[in-house]
């Protein structure tokens, strides 16, 4: 199949590729050509799109799979989820799939106030609230802390050891403010079929991140995590891939800290680890037989380390013209 996968200047994107180049034909593309896995395939599989946030965005990549009969296309950017969802009808007469979660439901996620109100009652749920005029007299838990409600990665997050800490923040509802999970951190890798069925759910801790993408992971045996991300998915609405992330709390219990509604990271990991989720999807996609869920892992390490791909700059120019 011809596969587009977008975000090539991010983990995600390469860890697809190294899912499937072997099997598929893949084309990359990002909003800079400076990315490193627009490289990993030919010249002519390479290509500069819109950034996320941009409304020419879903036109050209519209464009992009008539032209280039894209039969699969895999978003691992998460502005872009959201307007592909919507156009999914517009993809389909073009006979390229979108796997992806219903538009709501990515919404959703990408509200993390959102996410938490939705999930309200539910156990893994932390103690939260937005910051706003009225709610800063009543939080006096401290430490505590306090993250963007729509944001990725770790930009904008504070740690608020004293109330005077909080007036730093806006208070217009921008902001969630939330109980201090000083525990460890896992994500759980979930794989939901086209038709709703629980296929995976892997868990690894975050041994050690740089830039908010681990270097130092584990796959870990957890049914308590298994089952608490299987459930969020269920309640949530996912479909396909997901990232569930949880961080312990003060007390001992695991609490939700967001989901990523896309391809993570880490997925040579997980893959390592005897769940390979890209080939699951393009399985599912295909209407071939999944195996029952979840899928049996194993437990292994992984360490990350640079490494070096060389060619010609003329490639490098040819692409930063178009």
């Amino acid at each position: 199949m011809r596969v587009l996968v977008t975000g090539a200047g991010g983990p995600a994107a390469v860890s697809v590729w190294k899912s499937l180049a072997a099997e598929h034909e893949l084309f990359l593309a990002d909003m800079d050509a400076n990315s490193p896995g627009l490289y990993l395939v030919p010249a002519s599989n390479r290509f500069l799109i819109p950034r996320g946030e941009d409304s020419g965005l879903v036109s050209a990549l519209l464009e992009l799979c008539r032209a280039q009969s894209i039969d699969v296309l895999i978003s691992t950017v998460d502005p872009e989820l959201a307007p592909l969802a919507e156009a999914e009808a517009a993809f389909t007469a073009l006979r390229t799939r979108v796997p992806l979660s219903p538009a709501a439901v990515l919404h959703r996620c990408r509200d993390k106030w959102a996410l938490m109100s939705h999930l309200a009652g539910n156990p893994f749920v932390p103690e939260c609230v937005l910051l706003t005029d009225d709610t800063r007299a009543g939080i006096v838990r401290f430490p505590c802390f306090a993250k963007p409600r729509a944001g990725a990665g770790s930009r904008g997050i504070a740690l608020i050891e004293r109330a005077a800490d909080l007036d730093a923040l806006p208070r217009d509802g921008s902001y969630l403010v939330q109980e201090l999970l000083p525990g460890p951190e896992f994500s759980v890798d979930v794989y939901v079929s086209q038709h709703g069925e629980l296929v995976a759910a892997v868990p690894r801790e975050r041994i050690r991140t740089d830039s908010g993408i681990a270097i130092t992971a584990r796959t870990v045996h957890m049914p308590e995590l298994t089952d608490a991300a299987a459930g969020i998915a269920r309640e949530v609405g996912i479909r396909y891939v997901a990232n569930i992330q949880f961080k312990q709390s003060r007390e001992g219990p695991y609490k939700l800290l967001e989901i990523n509604p896309r391809f993570p990271g880490s997925l040579p990991l997980t893959g390592a680890a005897g769940v390979d989720i890209p080939r699951l999807l393009m399985d599912d996609l295909q209407g071939k037989a999944l195996p029952a869920g979840p899928m049996p892992f194993k437990e292994i390490l992984m360490v990350r380390y640079w490494t070096e791909r060389y060619l010609d700059p003329s490639e490098w120019q040819a692409l930063c013209r178009r």
